[in-house]
């Protein structure tokens, strides 16, 4: 994720665990735009004036963030998607989230 903000987001108050990122459900904020351009996904967040530029793999798990299914309920789509080991990708994924969790693109689902 590339963060094309001189502005840093505000620090997060407990970080929760990757177990316990992969079990919770995400949406994206309201005032966050996500629209894929060709091989890669452009995010704006809107309140805080950033552009965020992701690669094929940060866009699609972008897409898969719908509101609806916690992580560790699509991540056996990536694995198939991709190919790699399972615990390379629960940490990838959990790790990942939790950036766009500390940068105010998604936030838990309660």
């Amino acid at each position: 994720m590339t963060r094309l903000s001189n502005e840093s987001p505000e620090p997060a108050a407990e970080k929760p665990t990757p177990e316990a990122i992969l079990r919770a459900v995400y949406a994206l904020r309201s005032d966050v735009r996500f629209r894929r351009v060709a091989e890669e996904a452009v995010v704006l967040a809107q309140d805080q004036g950033e552009v965020l530029v992701l690669n094929e793999v940060g866009a699609r798990v972008l897409e898969l963030v719908d509101g609806r299914k916690a992580a560790e309920e699509w991540l056996p789509d990536l694995l198939v998607e991709y190919g790699v080991e399972e615990a390379a990708l629960r940490s990838d994924v959990a790790r990942y989230l939790g950036e766009l969790l500390d940068g105010g693109v998604i936030a838990a689902v309660v």
